[in-house]
């Protein structure tokens, strides 16, 4: 896996344009207008590659450029703050058309650093709605590397101006596994107030009793990975010391959530959250 890993990157930075390549490198040294030109670059080139049904360059120009990309990104963002990246998105908005952007992920992966930062240090009520908004977009674009970035809009849970929490609520039914991303995110944000969306969702009649198990089991992906995998790249453990502890109470209260509902029956009688893994 690691070898076909390399081989594909080495493909893409053999197709990677130099001007792709030295915008790059200005924009790791901190430079705004060569991020800007090197999403531009980078956009133009996926597309290019993707419009010419070629995708193992595709893909090799997206995963040789994703990491340092998204570092590049990052660096400016942490410097001059939530207005480079608003500035991004409207950049590249998100269009619902099937012509979106092909460098979401990487303006994703630098808005969810911000949106985790920004709670971690100053409070849910400092992340900017325009943040969640753009996260809580891409609900449709699971199965793709779009989706999967987005989870990070559950750390946006409890914010004053922005209900996380009936977002989820509104798309479950259509979207389930959506939700079951980014469900993990809401508890490494805040369990109490994930527990009670948990707790709503699981009883709510309107989603199929295997799919509330399905969400329920999002529970063993939290007791076994206390750190979360989204952004990639980053190691939030790393920069912050974080590590995720349950509060004894909220996890008995999830207990008795899952066996009111009968999800325990087909688990053992000394079950644990981590049994619930799919």
């Amino acid at each position: 896996m690691q070898r076909n890993v390399q081989e594909r990157e080495k493909r893409g930075l053999e197709a990677a344009s130099e001007t792709l390549k030295t915008n790059l490198e200005t924009a790791a040294q901190g430079d705004v207008d060569a991020a800007f030109r090197l999403i531009a670059r980078y956009e133009r080139e996926l597309k290019e590659y993707h419009n010419a049904e070629d995708y193992d360059t595709y893909r090799g120009i997206l995963w040789a450029f994703y990491e340092p990309a998204a570092e590049a990104l990052d660096e400016i963002a942490t410097r001059e703050g939530w207005e480079f990246l608003a500035d991004l998105i409207d950049a590249y908005p998100r269009e619902r058309t099937g012509d979106d952007p092909f460098v979401n992920p990487i303006i994703e992966n630098a808005v969810g650093r911000h949106v985790v930062r920004t709670r971690l240090r100053d409070g849910v009520a400092a992340i900017p709605v325009e943040a969640l908004a753009y996260l809580g977009s891409f609900w449709e674009s699971i199965g793709d590397v779009s989706g999967e970035e987005s989870f990070t809009y559950g750390w946006g849970i409890g914010h004053p101006e922005h209900s996380v929490a009936d977002h989820l609520h509104d798309v479950v039914t259509t979207e389930l596994f959506w939700v079951r991303g980014v469900l993990p995110h809401t508890f490494y944000a805040d369990q109490y107030a994930a527990a009670d969306l948990l707790e709503a969702l699981l009883t709510d009649e309107r989603i199929d009793y295997e799919d509330r198990y399905m969400l329920a089991s999002i529970l063993a992906t939290v007791a076994h990975d206390s750190t979360p995998k989204i952004p990639r790249y980053w190691n939030l453990h790393e920069e912050r010391d974080y590590q995720f502890e349950w509060d004894e109470t909220v996890r008995a209260r999830l207990r008795d959530a899952i066996e009111a509902e009968g999800f325990h029956r087909r688990l053992d009688e000394d079950w644990t959250f981590r049994d619930m893994e799919i």
